[in-house]
């Protein structure tokens, strides 16, 4: 497949969210030319660090996208979709463009939208992979019609694009807007707190699942955690039950995660835990169930006692540390 997958740049007050290159990752994994597509009053910034990881970048200018406005970006894209008719248009679900311009763009572009996307492929056409009912099935969805097709991308769930040391090419356009039809306009934005631990980042993660029976026993993993220099995290049926902030949850109702360790302590591997994990380097379970689906996942799997283990790993652990 040789067309273009137009991929929207997330950023605010000049920075670009991380996460874009996970979109340009999910064109080139589609076979597609990888192309960015950034709106700002001042493009020029974001298209250059965009063109490291991009084939191309159009960097779309007006002073009315100074911030994100649906209407706005709406009106920047919509034009030149029809013009070019890429193969599909991708965006970040979880934020403004999923939530807020990605319905809005489908219906001017008179086409389908595929939300919360964790796998993407091409058929002749773009298909999406979502949960559904409740997250507890996963739905294989086509888009039907004449491109551009549309999906929003669950974050984590693809690998960030690579960037090269050939930059993209940069293709800068002025946008026509008409700003008093927008409707509505940003006054500020107010930072929500962030906690301590960010799983999404951490390189070794711990995750406690509904075998540890008990807050005790799952507060007992964090020295486990520290020794490893890791994050604790945890399953849905934990933090349903208050053992654990709703932050560490890994799943498809939670954080999606790519650490280079995965351990997972009682952890049975629910489709919507695993869509949240199945892409860590090395998967380790513990559980006491020889049948349970986390270890068709796993690269190493012990049936056991979890809280036997985890007794001989922090013993071990401490040795080792002196």
């Amino acid at each position: 497949m040789s067309v273009e997958i137009w991929c929207i740049a997330e950023h605010r007050g000049g920075v670009l969210d991380a996460d874009t290159l996970q979109l340009l990752g999910a064109a080139r994994k589609l076979g597609g030319t990888a192309v960015a597509v950034v709106c700002a009053a001042d493009p020029a910034p974001l298209a250059e660090q965009l063109s490291t990881s991009a084939d191309k970048v159009i960097a779309l200018r007006h002073e009315a996208l100074s911030d994100f406005t649906p209407g706005g970006y709406a009106q920047a894209i919509a034009p030149l979709a029809r013009e070019r008719q890429p193969g599909a248009i991708l965006m970040l679900h979880s934020h403004f463009l999923g939530r807020d311009l990605g319905p809005l763009l489908a219906s001017r572009l008179e086409t389908g939208l595929i939300s919360d996307c964790t796998e993407l492929g091409w058929d002749e056409g773009l298909v999406g992979w979502r949960l559904v009912y409740r997250r507890k099935l996963l739905a294989k969805q086509k888009a039907a019609g004449a491109p551009p097709h549309m999906a929003t991308c669950q974050r984590g769930a693809f690998m960030p694009a690579e960037a090269s040391d050939s930059p993209g090419e940069i293709e800068n356009l002025e946008a026509a807007i008409e700003a008093d039809s927008l409707g509505w306009k940003v006054l500020g934005f107010e930072e929500a707190e962030v906690g301590d631990e960010d799983i999404t980042e951490a390189e070794v993660i711990v995750v406690g699942g509904r075998g540890v029976g008990d807050q005790e026993t799952f507060d007992s993993m964090r020295e486990l955690t520290k020794l490893l220099g890791g994050a604790l995290a945890s399953t849905r049926p934990v933090v349903d039950q208050g053992w654990a902030d709703r932050g560490l949850q890994i799943g498809s109702s939670g954080k999606t995660v790519r650490p280079r360790l995965y351990i997972g302590m009682g952890v049975s591997g629910a489709i919507q835990h695993v869509v949240g994990m199945r892409e860590s380097d090395v998967i380790v379970a513990v559980n006491k169930d020889a049948r349970a689906p986390i270890f068709e996942y796993a690269d190493y799997g012990m049936v056991a006692d979890l809280k036997e283990i985890l007794q001989r790993l922090v013993e071990q652990l401490r040795e080792m540390r002196g």
